[in-house]
């Protein structure tokens, strides 16, 4: 018996056209991925500049961060075999729906600068005033 990789195995996995098939849908899926994490640090720095100009989280860009983030873990499930199941196009897109009930984030809470009090300015003591003790009447 040979120890080693069986022969006939070998070439019938290298014959084996599912094999070729994925490697195809993976390199496929690597640029999608590619292209996915820009438009996500889109997303990103859209959402932050709407917080810090308004107060207020893009809805709309919220729902997209959602969906490409799903997205992305998708193509990363299929990509590491995780999941045989290829991502969209080949099913269905990521609804957002469900993933914002679960991941229900309050809204940031903008503070606004109070005005600055002027302290009232304080008395120094003098040298002699601190080592004179108190007097109790």
């Amino acid at each position: 018996m040979d120890k080693g990789i069986d022969k006939e195995h070998l070439k019938e996995s290298l014959k084996d056209g599912n094999s070729w098939l994925r490697l195809f849908f993976m390199l496929l899926f690597a640029v999608i991925y590619s292209v996915a994490e820009v438009v996500l640090v889109m997303v990103i720095v859209f959402q932050f500049l709407c917080v810090l100009l308004t107060g207020k989280r893009n809805d709309k860009a919220l729902s997209l961060g959602a969906q490409l983030s799903t997205f992305i873990y998708q193509v990363l499930r299929y990509l590491t075999y995780n999941s045989d199941e290829r991502p969209y196009p080949f099913s269905d897109w990521p609804c957002d729906a469900i993933l914002l009930e679960q991941q229900a984030v309050p809204e940031p809470a903008v503070k606004k600068a109070a005005p600055k009090k002027k302290a009232a300015p304080t008395r120094r003591k003098s040298a002699a005033q601190e080592q004179k003790p108190a007097s109790s009447d």
